[in-house]
């Protein structure tokens, strides 16, 4: 019994993060959708400067008609779109800090990122 204890706190772990990226997923689309109707950055985004590593720790996300959805497994952080064309929304679990080399490679999410 203590070796499927674990392997269910895995399959949990991977449930929570699917639900955020698929929350984040919608956020995106609805805020990527009302910068391509409106051509401009929306002031109930809550966008931040990527390089400053305090500025990630957003659990909760507001949509733009203010509902309230808060992460089950992880934190994000918006910024501007480096090349002007919307948004980007970067998502780590909350396992990466601690487990970053096993969950650096399954848990991140990055969408809207531009080269």
């Amino acid at each position: 019994m203590g070796v499927t204890v674990p392997m269910f706190g895995s399959y949990f772990h991977k449930a929570r993060v699917a639900k955020d990226w698929a929350n984040l997923r919608s956020y995106f689309t609805e805020i990527q959708a009302d910068f391509i109707s409106t051509g401009e950055y929306n002031p109930n985004v809550p966008t931040t400067d990527l390089n400053y590593p305090d500025n990630w720790h957003q659990t909760e996300i507001v949509t733009l008609d203010g509902q309230r959805v808060k992460m089950k497994d992880g934190y994000f952080a918006i910024a501007k779109d480096a090349t002007g064309n919307g948004y980007q929304i970067s998502y780590y679990c909350n396992k990466c800090l601690t487990e970053w080399d096993k969950h650096s490679k399954t848990c991140i999410l990055v969408i809207g990122a531009t080269n």
